[in-house]
């Protein structure tokens, strides 16, 4: 199971990728990281030196059509040291 959800993972970030290329974003870095996604992200973001965090609002966990924001996003606003921004 775990080889599949890499490669599963692996399409995810390659069509992403390509999508941020499409809409002119020119210096993109894809990560594939196991764990609590909050914590990967604050982690991922301390590691990488980042000025802040841009995360979307929610996924697709909630049922009251994005009114609120997602756990994950809804912990990084809460916990991270660096600013976070929250995008539709």
């Amino acid at each position: 199971m775990g080889e599949a959800l890499e490669l599963v993972s692996a399409r995810i970030l390659r069509r992403a990728e390509a999508r941020a290329r499409q809409k002119g974003v020119a210096s993109i870095e894809t990560r594939f990281c196991w764990g609590e996604p909050a914590k990967v992200i604050e982690d991922t973001a301390e590691q990488m030196g980042a000025d802040a965090i841009v995360v979307g609002r929610r996924g697709e966990g909630s049922q009251l059509a994005g009114l609120l924001l997602g756990s994950v996003s809804q912990a990084l606003v809460s916990h991270a040291a660096r600013p976070v921004l929250v995008v539709p």
